[in-house]
């Protein structure tokens, strides 16, 4: 390690955030230039030597998360800024592991769905020793014959790493062929004390799923002796835990819910916590069904995505 490097580092630091000196009284003060000794600050904050924590007592909000907030009465919203370093999905990712952990208490129930949203959440999840009889319970089916990683196993055994918790996934598809065969499903002991789990949780963390080929569940052939048809017809704007809902919120068909496994939309709703981590244009409709739909207490999003959120939710307002 070069000690002389960290001293002068540390100076610089002392004299710039403790001392009160700007970067000019610096430079004079150690006869180096003003340009070099901003780049000695960054370099600081870069290795640590400067941490930065800043103190919210009033829970400050933008007007853009304060109009959504006020809008929807929501506990939460966090809209996260536009950056060149990370991607929008990360960036979520990360908002909701930081919201969570201050909500997250022990013998919480922490239910969550799947999705490569949800997997940067449970990537990101913060580490807690201090809690006890945690428990993170996969809230809905997932599905199998799919060309890419839906990773509905990895998210609750993430979640549960960090926070010292039991896991419990639920091993079976999304959606079946009938009604009989889901409720054959659920009557197994195993299964039925998942979904008590399930029931029991008091924290939801969920993605939504645009409408069309892209859905997972239709690329990935759930929906096959369903015609799709009929989606489009009643309206449908994506799924919210693999249940097809309209830009009202309304489920889109009855009977390809009853052939739906996992927590029902009206069980979702009684959730304390019912965290909604989606971002990008093509699921700003399903965002809004969502919220309309009253399933949401909870959103997390990026700057464009909420804006094109506001933006349909007062062209809707319009025409009614």
């Amino acid at each position: 390690m070069d000690y002389k490097r960290i001293d002068l580092l540390v100076n610089v630091a002392k004299l710039y955030y403790e001392h009160g000196y700007n970067q000019n009284m610096i430079a004079k003060k150690l006869n180096l230039s003003r340009p070099y000794i901003s780049k000695l600050l960054s370099q600081a904050m870069d290795e640590g030597i400067i941490t930065i924590k800043i103190n919210d007592p009033s829970h400050t909000e933008t007007p853009l998360e304060r109009e959504l907030r006020q809008r929807f009465a929501l506990r939460k919203v966090i809209i996260v800024p536009q950056s060149m370093d990370k991607t929008p999905l990360a960036k979520v990712g990360l908002a909701c592991a930081r919201y969570l952990n201050t909500i997250v208490s022990s013998d919480d129930v922490v239910g969550v769905s799947w999705g490569s949203t949800m997997f940067a959440c449970a990537q990101n999840a913060i580490a807690r020793e201090d809690l006890t009889g945690v428990t993170v319970v996969q809230l809905c089916g997932g599905i199998t014959n799919i060309d890419r990683n839906i990773y509905a196993s990895e998210i609750p055994q993430l979640f549960a790493t960090a926070f010292g918790a039991s896991p419990y996934i639920l091993p079976l598809p999304a959606i079946v062929d009938d009604a009989q065969v889901k409720h054959s499903m659920l009557t197994d002991s195993t299964i039925n004390h998942v979904m008590d789990y399930a029931h029991k949780a008091n924290i939801a963390i969920f993605t939504v799923g645009q409408f069309g080929e892209d859905n997972a569940l239709i690329h990935a052939g759930y929906l096959s002796g369903f015609p799709q048809k009929k989606l489009d017809e009643a309206g449908a704007v994506g799924d919210v835990c693999s249940h097809f809902i309209d830009e009202k919120g309304n489920l889109c068909d009855t009977g390809l819910d009853e052939r739906t496994i996992g927590l029902s939309l009206g069980d979702l709703k009684k959730k304390d916590y019912r965290i909604a981590v989606a971002v990008g244009q093509k699921k700003i409709r399903s965002i809004c069904g969502s919220l309309n739909g009253g399933y949401v207490n909870v959103l997390i999003t990026d700057e464009d995505t909420a804006h094109g959120v506001i933006t349909r939710l007062d062209k809707l307002a319009s025409r009614s």
